[in-house]
């Protein structure tokens, strides 16, 4: 129910809430308006109606007069939870283990299609940067990444603007240098907005090949490569889409969801991160 960029198909009340947060005291035909421009899933006035006496019910928001606001109580108890979240998985040694791991350690993760691995490396990149916040940074603690296509961002925006966001509120730059010139690859830099944000794009070189995709936060390296197959499907559509009215963000979801093994290799080495920075932080 909490807005989350990361889903794909919120529940109609995250929308609800959505809306309320950035523009409280709306009447629900205001409150409808700004619905349909958000949701994807159309709904009558009267369903809405609904939902909203539904969550007022449910102590989530309050009528005042004509006007919805969200409920003060419902605010107070989703800060508390999300405190006590935050220190059962953000701030304590128990996600940290297997991702951030010891000095020289490294670990294969490996799932049923490439949406899959996205999906665990997005959660063990926010977990490593919180790592950071409570510990010794490196020198350079800032992120630097390389993607042969950066298909992420192109068909997950919302989920790649939160963990841009997610850098920027620890202090870390974010510099995301693509492996090619294609135009899917250029639109690139329009997709997130932080002020910490950097983007090139440049080709294929002997250490920054074809099909490769690396991430390093700190000390620690993340690297995968598409299956065979699946990289041939995204490089079609890469190849062919010239213009935006040319694209289809649902043929990308819908190729990482295809089944293939896919896996992602977290290692712990300084001197490995030092040199991917390094390599990735010169076209800057």
């Amino acid at each position: 129910m909490i807005p989350n960029k990361n889903n794909p198909n919120p529940p109609l009340e995250s929308h609800v809430l959505d809306i309320l947060s950035d523009r409280p005291r709306l009447t629900v035909k205001e409150l409808y308006e700004l619905f349909l421009q958000k949701s994807v899933r159309q709904i009558s006035i009267q369903a809405l109606y609904a939902l909203i006496h539904k969550m007022i019910d449910q102590r989530i928001l309050v009528k005042e007069n004509q006007v919805l606001i969200i409920d003060a109580s419902w605010i107070d108890a989703l800060l508390q939870f999300s405190e006590k979240v935050k220190r059962v998985y953000l701030a304590s040694d128990s996600p940290v283990t297997n991702i951030v791991l010891h000095p020289g350690e490294k670990r294969d993760f490996t799932f049923e299609n490439a949406m899959a691995m996205d999906n665990f490396w997005m959660h063990a990149l926010i977990v490593t940067s919180y790592f950071y916040r409570s510990n010794p940074h490196p020198t350079d603690h800032n992120v630097c990444v390389y993607n042969y296509h950066s298909w992420f961002e192109i068909a997950k925006t919302g989920q790649e603007q939160s963990l841009a966001e997610s850098y920027e509120q620890t202090g870390m730059d974010y510099y995301l240098l693509s492996g090619s010139h294609l135009y899917l690859d250029k639109a690139v830099k329009d997709t997130i907005i932080t002020k910490g944000f950097h983007y090139k794009t440049i080709e294929p070189t002997a250490s920054l090949g074809i099909n490769q995709y690396f991430t390093i936060v700190g000390d620690v390296v993340f690297e995968t490569k598409l299956p065979k197959y699946i990289n041939e499907l995204m490089e079609e559509i890469y190849t062919k889409v010239k213009n935006i009215s040319e694209f289809d963000r649902q043929e990308i979801l819908k190729i990482i969801q295809l089944p293939a093994k896919t896996v992602l290799t977290i290692s712990h080495n300084k001197q490995r991160a030092k040199q991917f920075r390094e390599t990735i932080k010169k076209y800057f």
